[in-house]
């Protein structure tokens, strides 16, 4: 069984389904949300759960939003939350290494234990360095 194919199987017992996207990278739905999870080809067990354009930023946004991704990716374990090379979304991304079938599915629950979170946290991140900074 490949990586990807043992991914996929973790994620169908944990109740989500999956698919291959054209790109290869393994893709499913949590809590409406479109997420991807890329592995490469190798041989190590290292895995990126990744939930693109969380959040679109405005123009003048661009210092706020980077405070923000800078604080959450600090304070929350597993996750990085990071703007885009143009500046126009930011994501976030959860990397892990895992020895076992079982370190896996523990993986992907926290996984998207916080992912499920990291929206809300990221607006209310944003409102409070937001009046910090008017104050």
């Amino acid at each position: 069984m490949t990586k990807k194919e043992n991914i996929m199987d973790v994620l169908t017992r944990i109740g989500l389904k999956s698919c291959l996207d054209e790109d290869g990278d393994i893709s499913f739905y949590y809590q409406l949300k479109c997420v991807y999870i890329i592995v490469s080809d190798d041989d190590e067990p290292y895995a990126t759960l990744l939930y693109p354009h969380l959040y679109d930023i405005d123009e003048g946004e661009e210092t706020l939003v980077l405070a923000t991704c800078n604080k959450m990716t600090r304070e929350l374990k597993l996750c990085k939350v990071y703007v885009d090379p143009s500046f126009k979304h930011a994501s976030s991304s959860f990397e892990f290494y895992y020895a076992n079938d079982e370190a896996l599915e523990l993986n992907l629950r926290q996984s998207l234990n916080i992912l499920g979170k990291v929206k809300t946290l990221f607006r209310q991140n944003m409102e409070m360095l937001g009046q910090d900074c008017e104050e």
